[in-house]
């Protein structure tokens, strides 16, 4: 594949700690977090997983990160997305968050090949590009239909249904694309579908293609409906936590020996109570990471207030878990299965 300023990553050792980690760790992250590395020897108990991709060998599929930042203006980062890429082939598109449409032109991605768009929630850091991704798609000689996969509505969001239709249906914001939702009228179509109630026990499950199907499990992210999801390809299995505090404390078990957990740090152990009904503190990040066995980890979603306890965490993590850490940088392509 064609990726511009590509950084791809190739696993190898994890990373021992040194006197300076355990300087920052201790700095950075809260005595919660210091006690559970050094007591917390007792694993929690996971959902088994009987799919037998779990124990294919995985092959030719990597992760690349379009967007590694939240909503802030002056991070230096885009916001949150990440694409699948199966072979040489872009296939899954997770979120679409602002400034995303322009790093999939430069990491060489192609809208043609996409079989999907997964959206975690409807927060602008993570579906504000769609309809700059669907007006760029009209340079393409896509002809496929479109999958949007994301989730339900309630009193505070709306639907993925009807988020589509607001924005590019008839009467919506960009009601010029909306030939794109009507059966018939352009070269392809956008099928949106709204998911609720998706569980660890009862996830959702959908098959894209003879080569990759997904799953999706319902998370808390405060009031917003959000999902946290699964892509299956060619035995390799990669799971996206998207914005949640993990309240249901199923994330792990969802992760279960995936070949890489993509993780959002957006706070700090010190957060506010608002903070943490939204998203997970470095201290639970480092549990599950332990706990769900992952084989290669990602920290993504980075604000300017957890960037400062970004290496330590790194570290932290790379004392408890199997594989490989990182923390993610735009365009940043990570290999699995080798």
């Amino acid at each position: 594949m064609k990726v511009l300023n590509e950084k791809r990553v190739k696993p190898g050792s994890q990373r021992a700690p040194s006197q300076l980690f355990r300087f920052a760790y201790k700095s950075a992250l809260s005595a919660a977090a210091v006690l559970l590395l050094s007591i917390n020897a007792q694993p929690a108990s996971l959902a088994a997983q009987s799919d037998s991709t779990l124990h294919d060998a995985c092959h030719d599929v990597s992760v690349q990160v379009l967007g590694s930042g939240g909503p802030e203006l002056d991070d230096g980062r885009s916001s949150s997305a990440y694409v699948v890429w199966v072979g040489e082939s872009s296939k899954i598109l997770v979120d679409a968050g602002s400034g995303s449409s322009i790093q999939f032109g430069a990491a060489g991605a192609s809208f043609t090949s996409l079989e999907a768009i997964l959206l975690s929630h409807l927060h602008t850091d993570h579906a504000a590009d769609l309809p700059s991704f669907i007006k760029g798609g009209y340079f393409t000689n896509r002809s496929d239909d479109l999958l949007v996969l994301g989730p339900d509505g309630n009193k505070v969001m709306p639907s993925t249904d009807a988020y589509v239709s607001s924005l590019i249906g008839e009467g919506g914001a960009f009601s010029y694309l909306s030939s794109y939702t009507e059966k018939g009228q352009d070269d392809y179509t956008i099928a949106t579908h709204s998911i609720a109630n998706a569980t660890l026990q009862k996830p959702f499950e959908r098959r894209v293609s003879e080569s990759v199907s997904v799953e999706a499990m319902s998370v808390n992210h405060g009031p917003i409906p959000a999902l946290a999801w699964k892509v299956k390809a060619n035995g390799c299995v990669v799971v996206f936590s998207g914005d949640t505090n993990d309240q249901q404390g199923d994330l792990a078990g969802f992760a279960n020996n995936a070949d890489l957990l993509v993780l959002h740090n957006a706070i700090d152990d010190r957060a506010g109570r608002v903070a943490k009904n939204l998203h997970m503190t470095p201290t639970q990040i480092i549990d599950i990471a332990k706990q769900s066995k992952a084989k290669q980890v990602l920290l993504s979603h980075i604000m300017k207030r957890s960037e400062t306890g970004l290496d330590a965490l790194t570290e932290a993590i790379a004392v408890v878990a199997p594989g490989r850490v990182y923390a993610a940088e735009e365009l940043m392509n990570i290999t699995l299965g080798e």
